[in-house]
């Protein structure tokens, strides 16, 4: 069993390489982003294969998934979950670690990898693997949410994975109105809008923050929402647009009046599809250990 479970990606090379290829060959690729697309392949495929030679060598027992895969889960005595990537695969891999006994840690794997929640470059492996060894690593943990889909028709609710960052309720037409009824403790009301975004405090800085919403201090536990581009018709007054919630407190419910809808958990990391009338309940899922720099 391991003790550490390595996480790398596809990376945009292996997804796409030949395409890259006849594009750039065709003239329709510029030098300069072919060579970006395969510099970071090639820095990625370099940091795995340190992250192996730096376990092995201070005879750290691993094993090693891919995030794109969909038949993996960290084993039972996993005590960290090392992700080589960036904030897209750690988001990715947070998904999988349902319990806070497991330390989450995002080695930001080439010089084009986005990496805001990482501990740190590919040049800080050395140093993260010997403190994964003496158990000594610095993490803060951050709390999660997740959604509950309560189907119209009757059949067994289902649960999202928990989000570390945030949620994104829409009209599966992204161009198209979304409507739905919220409801936040005793208040209802009826929306048209382009959607809704519920986040974490860690999620706060991501799209709810450019939306309007307002960056959290990160120890907070409270969940915010905001509401994207309301229709505020003549007459009408309305009060759940954005603001805080605790869900063990107040729930916050969508019942989707859509005819097909989507909830997307941290971008594109998982999308539920909803029908007219199914209804989405927030709840708080088990807070994650996140590794620090």
């Amino acid at each position: 069993m391991a003790e550490v479970l390595l996480v790398t990606k596809t990376s945009a090379w292996d997804w796409h390489g030949a395409w890259y290829q006849s594009q750039f060959q065709k003239g329709s690729l510029p030098e300069w982003d072919y060579n970006r697309i395969r510099q970071s392949h090639d820095e990625h495929q370099e940091t795995v294969v340190r992250a192996r030679e730096q376990l092995t060598k201070v005879k750290i027992s691993f094993r090693e998934v891919n995030v794109d895969k969909k038949d993996w889960t960290p084993d039972g005595d996993t005590a960290f979950v090392l992700t080589l990537g960036g904030d897209g695969t750690l988001l990715s891999a947070s998904h999988r670690v349902q319990s806070n006994n497991m330390t989450l840690i995002g080695i930001r794997s080439s010089g084009s990898s986005v990496g805001y929640l990482c501990a740190g470059g590919a040049d800080r492996l050395a140093d993260i693997v010997a403190k994964i060894k003496t158990d000594s690593i610095p993490f803060k943990e951050a709390s999660r949410v997740r959604a509950e889909i309560l189907p119209n028709d009757g059949s067994a609710p289902r649960m999202s994975d928990p989000a570390l960052n945030d949620f994104l309720y829409s009209n599966a037409n992204p161009a198209a109105t979304t409507r739905y009824r919220i409801s936040l403790a005793d208040r209802v009301e009826e929306h048209k809008s382009s959607g809704l975004w519920v986040s974490t405090a860690l999620g706060s800085t991501a799209g709810i923050y450019a939306a309007g919403g307002v960056i959290m201090p990160r120890n907070d536990t409270n969940f915010q929402y905001v509401v994207r581009e309301l229709y505020r018709a003549p007459g009408k007054n309305f009060y759940l647009v954005n603001g805080f919630f605790d869900p063990d407190q107040k729930s916050l419910m969508i019942e989707n009046r859509c005819e097909q809808a989507i909830i997307a958990a941290d971008g594109n990391h998982g999308v539920m599809k909803l029908g007219w009338g199914d209804r989405i309940v927030f709840q708080r899922a088990p807070s994650i250990k996140i590794a620090q720099g």
